[in-house]
């Protein structure tokens, strides 16, 4: 059932890649969607990486695996990376694919980081509103 899910959002993500970049579809605006879908998507898989692994298992394995393998693995891709860059260099403009290179990698890990943090936050949001409620619970 996992692979199922995975394939799911997988679709999803490749879809939604598709409609973004239908708004950036010239050069040189289409490496600013590239950019920007690859951010969202570094940010997608860093919150929900953090969701799936720490001791409190906010969301299910498969859903972790449906949501990063799948959606995000569909909707950001290194071709999609790559193909602008390439393009960049093909038009003798280097500095900008060195620039778009260096600011999706580096952009990428705080992107991901960044989810990381936002899922962080997020679970102690909802431990410490479960925790109020169960000490409301027992003075009532």
């Amino acid at each position: 059932m996992g692979i199922l899910y995975i394939f799911i959002g997988g679709a999803f993500g490749a879809l939604l890649r598709f409609i973004i970049l239908s708004f950036f579809n010239t050069y040189p605006v289409n490496v600013i969607g590239v950019l920007a879908v690859n951010m969202l998507g570094c940010f997608i898989i860093g919150f929900v990486t953090y969701l799936g692994i720490k001791r409190h298992h906010i969301i299910s394995k498969e859903l972790k695996n449906a949501l990063t393998v799948g959606f995000a693995g569909g909707f950001t891709t290194f071709s999609a990376f790559t193909h602008p860059v390439l393009e960049m260099f093909l038009r003798h403009h280097y500095i900008y694919a060195h620039i778009n290179m260096f600011l999706s990698v580096i952009l990428g890990l705080i992107f991901v980081s960044w989810g990381m943090n936002c899922g962080y936050y997020l679970m102690n949001w909802l431990i410490r509103t479960r925790r109020l409620s169960l000490r409301q619970e027992q003075y009532d």
